[in-house]
């Protein structure tokens, strides 16, 4: 059995830092985020958006990202330096999409998706055609691994969100996936679009993949033997009908919690303006078709989570049709609590946002893009609203949260990236393309911060999900 190792060619990639909002915004209630005194660790690392926890049995805190791991020994205030993990032939653990799992006893599992290099990518036009997903075991606490079993064939096109898997009450693995469908071209075989904007004079993405042309849905893999082996959902793919035999759009990047023993919630990314979710009776095996949310988002995906007391965490781009319409898509990164089992959101907080306010209104279920988009030299330009024509004084993204919870923290990593004037050249330069720079961010908070500052309990005015509801009024008579 070959045991992690560290790796001589990764530093440590994390610095402790204190957070500072900018100047021009440090007396605003919700930007950069809302109470960031509370704050109890920021970590800015290289792990884009490929981090993962997983808490083992000694209650450290095992972190992967891609093929990097590390360990905390304090519920996530300090890190170990980067190593990396073999399995028993020799081979790298890890890949895109990195997920953690606690096994049985001691053991944790780790999915990903991996490319076989057979496949061509590009021989039918589907950019991901040879992606397909794996599972690694490992016994003892992620010293030694054993090789990937597969959990989806070569040539699916499949892939999976970071940070998904789940164990349930009942010991089974819940792997949600979305799998890649069309071709590689746009409406009359013309060139995509791309978006972007004016940001102090000088134009900067805002690319959030407003125009794929592929098509994506969702299936749900799960295991009863500790990742040896996996089965698929019953029911077929999951992808979003508004209309009998017409109107299809997609869903993609799923992630589950369970609400009460054998109940699963899904949320997943769209392209209509909010978050959806499916509901599973059934521990996975079969789903709902994904029905709408009351919670506002752009094109990118959530982590929904159960805290200890049995309520529900959700950390989402929350963005409103307006200020992605402005190109302000992946600017506001947001959490809510649900206390009935995920039908009313409740203590809206921004965990990083450029934007004032902390819960957005959804708008109407449409197609939300940025209005300020372009074709490339040699084609017309097209007609734009001029309303959300506008030059921006900052710009930032940040997106593709992780979410680990632990008994009284929970520690949110994501994908961040801020742009600046470059001191010597025209041009903007992102965070993680400077010296020394970073394209993630984790932040630490205690438990409380989910619930504005104090202390969790249950809404006396709200039953549980699937409780039968009351008037209070009504409740009230004698």
């Amino acid at each position: 059995m070959r045991a992690c190792r560290s790796s001589l060619l990764v530093l440590p990639l994390f610095v402790l830092l204190a957070a500072q909002p900018p100047a021009q915004s440090r007396n605003a209630s919700d930007v950069p985020m809302t109470r960031p005194e509370e704050v109890l660790a920021v970590h800015y690392t290289n792990f884009f958006h490929s981090s993962t926890f997983v808490e083992l049995e000694d209650g450290r805190i095992l972190q992967a990202a891609d093929t990097s791991f590390t360990i905390s020994s304090d519920g996530g205030i300090t890190w170990s330096p980067t190593f990396e993990c073999r399995d028993t032939n020799g081979k790298l653990v890890g890949g895109g999409g990195t997920s953690l799992v606690r096994l049985s006893g001691k053991g944790i599992g780790l999915a990903a998706y991996v490319t076989d290099p057979e496949i061509p990518s590009w021989a039918d036009g589907n950019r991901r055609r040879g992606m397909y997903c794996v599972f690694w075991r490992s016994e003892d606490g992620g010293k030694t691994w054993q090789p990937p079993v597969k959990i989806t064939e070569p040539g699916s096109a499949t892939a999976s969100l970071q940070d998904a898997l789940l164990r349930t009450s009942s010991g089974r693995i819940i792997f949600p996936v979305d799998n890649d469908i069309g071709q590689n071209i746009g409406p009359d075989n013309k060139t995509l679009p791309f978006t972007g904007k004016l940001v102090r004079g000088q134009w900067a993405s805002t690319a959030a993949h407003f125009f794929d042309p592929h098509f994506n849905v969702i299936s749900v893999y799960y295991s009863d033997d500790d990742g040896r082996t996996w089965k698929r959902n019953r029911d077929g793919d999951l992808f979003i009908l508004l209309d009998w035999n017409a109107n299809y759009n997609f869903v993609n990047e799923p992630s589950v919690a369970e609400v009460e023993p054998g109940r699963l919630l899904m949320v997943m990314r769209t392209g209509l303006g909010r978050l959806f979710q499916a509901w599973s009776e059934d521990n996975g095996e079969t789903w709902t078709r994904p029905q709408p949310t009351s919670l506002a988002a752009t094109t990118t995906p959530a982590q929904i989570r159960r805290l200890p007391n049995g309520h529900l965490l959700v950390v989402w781009n929350q963005e409103s049709e307006e200020e992605v319409k402005r190109g302000y898509n992946r600017t506001r990164i947001s959490s809510a609590i649900s206390r009935n089992g995920g039908s009313v959101w409740e203590f809206f907080q921004n965990v990083e946002s450029l934007l004032q306010g902390t819960r957005v209104e959804p708008g109407p279920i449409r197609p939300v893009r940025p209005a300020e988009f372009y074709l490339n030299p040699g084609q017309p330009a097209p007609e734009r609203e001029a309303r959300y024509i506008e030059v921006a004084a900052a710009h930032a993204w940040w997106s593709y949260p992780s979410v680990f919870v632990g008994k009284d923290r929970v520690l949110i990593a994501y994908s961040y990236s801020t742009f600046d004037d470059d001191p010597q050249y025209a041009r903007l330069t992102q965070s993680s393309r400077m010296p020394g720079g970073y394209n993630q961010k984790q932040v630490v908070l205690p438990l409380r911060w989910f619930y504005g500052g104090k202390l969790p309990a249950d809404n006396p005015f709200l039953k549980k999900a699937y409780q039968s509801s009351k008037n209070p009024v009504e409740t009230a008579k004698p």
